[in-house]
């Protein structure tokens, strides 16, 4: 192998003979670097342009200390040697769409080096041969492609561990691996969409998402390890419909990134302990999340896992989370708010008691654990919510506050002796037909609420209010019940009465004279 030195300070064309020399800074017309050379860039290279007229093929490319510009246009550069065949430089820059072409066919390890580069001055990579390993170094890409340009296979060695910054195309190939480590993929692209495509290859290593203004579409599903963790700090990550199976995701900046699902992604987060998910607090503005939101926790934890969906005030669509496994216990920071949350029968741990809001469906299962407690569990959904307790007992305050919202619940609830049931907006529908227990009843505001039964013609039976009864503004009836009369802020309907479930026990403790319809019922104090 023979070393070619660029040594034309000005412009000039890769194949011609006077801009390359035998040595470092000496005399050019030395033949252009061939299959078997070395092409080499360095400080006494000058400042010039070196244009790519053809797309030649050499052994290796090193531009250490080349503080000119490499002018691609649409030609590409070939290696075919092992060890280390690209050195790239920060001093130097790129034009035109650069990509280097890595083809050697051999069970030898390569190395690229590209250094720590700009988005503008990255170089795309595309690796079509081999099954050495591939030491890809700390520094930055622009497309990594290890196809060979047709088919979905190409390389098929190791790529090793270590973390590097990609601007622009993952592609995989089929026969590859990646050896699983620490060193994280950042994705930084600043514009534009970029595709990440992992043929089905299992990348054990943490992701990061951080370009203003990026945006990174899955071309196929992305599992990672449970130990792993993911950012998303800039931009758009969008899932295209596939899943993301990794330990951990947080998006906890203050700047604008989006999460979009699709319809049928998700996020599978297999972390066994700390903070599977990570949403925004309430001065973390600009997370957004698009499509059918879906993040399901399925590490089998034993001692803790906090689950932060993210603060209403700094969050545009809410996420529902399904946990399916472990038995610890799921707790997380206060003032956060879940679209639908659901605890499948895999889960026998305990649900914590700190405050929460649930904008969608509550589904516990029998195997789930509720710690009691005085944090209030809010149901702020606006639309028709349905609340599945399990025979669980729920031994905190609830709160049911949208305008619009009905809550229903499928079977009987069971509240805590001591805990608030309070109806600030909406409807509460007691499922029909079984018995519901409350401790105090609140109604608060001055707009109308309901308490009814699921089922038109059938009444839930309410057995036990066991602290006050402070009701303002409040219809309680059968779906299908008409009419009532009101008496100052109270209102019932005119079929409750001492021979129905809802009796004037209940509404005793008003202190107040109800009337009906059909009769006046005094009730003294």
């Amino acid at each position: 192998m023979a070393n070619r030195y660029w040594v034309t300070a000005g412009t000039g064309n890769w194949n011609s003979t006077t801009n390359w020399s035998t040595a470092s800074g000496g005399a050019s017309g030395a033949s252009v670097p061939s299959t078997s050379d070395a092409a080499i860039f360095d400080a006494s290279s000058g400042a010039g342009t070196a244009t790519l007229d053809i797309s030649p093929t050499v052994q290796t490319l090193t531009m250490t200390g080349f503080t000119g510009t490499l002018a691609f246009g649409t030609n590409t550069i070939s290696l075919n040697s092992t060890g280390t065949v690209f050195t790239g430089a920060t001093t130097m820059t790129v034009t035109g769409t650069p990509l280097i072409i890595l083809t050697n066919n051999s069970a030898t390890a390569r190395t690229i080096s590209p250094t720590a580069v700009t988005e503008a001055n990255s170089i795309s990579f595309n690796i079509t041969a081999g099954t050495g390993g591939l030491t890809l170094t700390a520094g930055a890409y622009r497309n990594l492609d290890f196809t060979d340009g047709v088919n979905p296979t190409g390389y098929a060695g190791a790529v090793g561990n270590s973390a590097i910054t990609i601007y622009g195309n993952f592609k995989a190939s089929t026969g590859m691996t990646r050896t699983a480590g620490t060193g994280t993929y950042t994705f930084a692209a600043t514009s534009g969409t970029k595709t990440i495509n992992t043929a089905a290859v299992t990348f054990d290593n943490p992701f990061t998402f951080n370009g203003v203004g990026g945006n990174w579409q899955l071309q196929a599903a992305l599992t990672s390890g449970s130990g792993r963790a993911c950012a998303l700090t800039n931009g758009t990550l969008d899932l295209n419909n596939f899943t993301f199976e990794i330990g951990s995701f947080a998006s906890t900046s203050s700047t604008a990134r989006t999460l979009a699902f699709g319809t049928t992604g998700n996020l599978n987060l297999t972390a066994t302990t700390g903070t599977p998910f990570n949403g925004p607090a309430s001065s973390q503005i600009g997370f957004v999340t698009t499509g059918n939101a879906q993040v399901n926790i399925t590490g089998n934890g034993t001692t803790t896992r906090n689950i932060n969906p993210g603060n209403e005030l700094a969050i545009t669509g809410f996420i529902s989370f399904t946990i399916s496994a472990g038995s610890d216990t799921i707790s997380g920071t206060a003032g956060m708010t879940f679209n639908n949350l659901t605890f499948t029968s895999g889960f026998t741990g305990t649900f914590s008691n700190i405050a929460r809001s649930i904008a969608g469906n509550l589904t516990l299962n029998t195997n789930t654990q509720l710690a009691a407690g005085t944090a209030i569990l809010k149901f702020r959904g606006t639309g028709s919510q349905t609340i599945t307790t399990s025979s669980r007992t729920l031994d905190f305050p609830l709160t049911f506050e949208a305008v619009g919202g009905t809550y229903a619940f499928q079977d009987a609830l069971t509240q805590g002796s001591t805990r608030a049931f309070t109806i600030t907006d909406g409807t509460v529908q007691l499922k029909a037909g079984v018995t519901s227990t409350v401790g105090s009843l609140t109604t608060s505001s001055t707009t109308q609420k309901f308490l009814q039964s699921t089922l038109a013609g059938t009444q839930a039976t309410l057995s036990q209010v066991t602290g006050t009864v402070s009701v303002g503004y409040l219809t309680i009836k059968d779906i299908n019940a008409t009419g009532g009369a009101t008496f100052n802020a109270y209102t019932v309907n005119s079929n409750v009465n001492a021979g129905n479930n809802l009796g004037w026990d209940f509404f005793a403790q008003l202190g107040k004279t109800i009337f009906t319809r059909r009769k006046e019922k005094r009730v003294l104090i």
